[in-house]
Parts: C-alpha cells; sequence; structure tokens
C-alpha cells in the first residue's frame, strides 16, 4: 500500500517488537523528540493511530499530523487533554475516537486468526 510505518514508544521492548514486524522507523519517545524525528525522516504524517494511555501521546500525535490527516484515539487516558483547536482546524485534521475492546476481548478474539491460511497471527507484547 504504500505506507511508511513510524512506531513511537517508550519501551524498548516494544520499539523492538515494531522493528521485527517491519516499522519502517521507531522512535524512542523518552530519549528523542518525536514529532521532529518523524518530520525530519518522512514530512508530516498522513494518519496516526495513538494506542498509548498518555495525554503527550496525543498531543504529538496531533503536532505529527500533515495538512488533512487524520488521528485516530484508542488509548484512554485519565481525564481530558487540550486539543490545539488552531492546528486541527487550519490544518483540517480528523480526529476519531476508537473504541477496539479490552485487552482481554483481543486475546480471546484474536485465537481464530492463529490458525489463519494467509499467515495472520496476533500479537500480544503481555
Amino acid at each position: 500500500m504504500g505506507l511508511h510505518v513510524a512506531a513511537i514508544d517508550v519501551a524498548e521492548d516494544k520499539l523492538a517488537l515494531a522493528r521485527r514486524l517491519g516499522a519502517d522507523m521507531t522512535v524512542n519517545c523518552a530519549t528523542e523528540d518525536a514529532v521532529a524525528t518523524v518530520k525530519r525522516a518522512r514530512g508530516s504524517a498522513h494518519g496516526v493511530l495513538v494506542t498509548a494511555v498518555s495525554v503527550p501521546a496525543f498531543s504529538q500525535a496531533i503536532a505529527m499530523t500533515r495538512r488533512r490527516g487524520t488521528v485516530s484515539l484508542v488509548g484512554l487516558p485519565p481525564g481530558d487533554f487540550p486539543m490545539p483547536i488552531f492546528d486541527v482546524v487550519l490544518k483540517r485534521i480528523t480526529v476519531r475516537g476508537s473504541i477496539v475492546g479490552t485487552r482481554r476481548d483481543h486475546q480471546t478474539k484474536g485465537r481464530p486468526l492463529e490458525s489463519d491460511k494467509r499467515g495472520l497471527h496476533p500479537v500480544n507484547d503481555r
């Protein structure tokens, strides 16, 4: 599909998993500026999927998204997060929420894929 995947996390084991699964680049946002690193390497992102339960991750996602890009929010950090309305409106960024179930849902629903003839296999890093 021509997509370039950048995986961003604070845990080296998760970044190693992303590399094993084919991520084009990984960024440890505990030691690097994730937004600057992604923009320098690939320009702004067309789409950003946030699974972290971290308010800074939500802000980074908005900051690295290109004009008319999409940010999908899956992680649920406690409380609210500030959204830079100016950036979202001027860049026409689409922000979507997505509920995908609990960790247990994924563990039980992923089992039928284990023998998938297309070679798809669920990955559970826990």
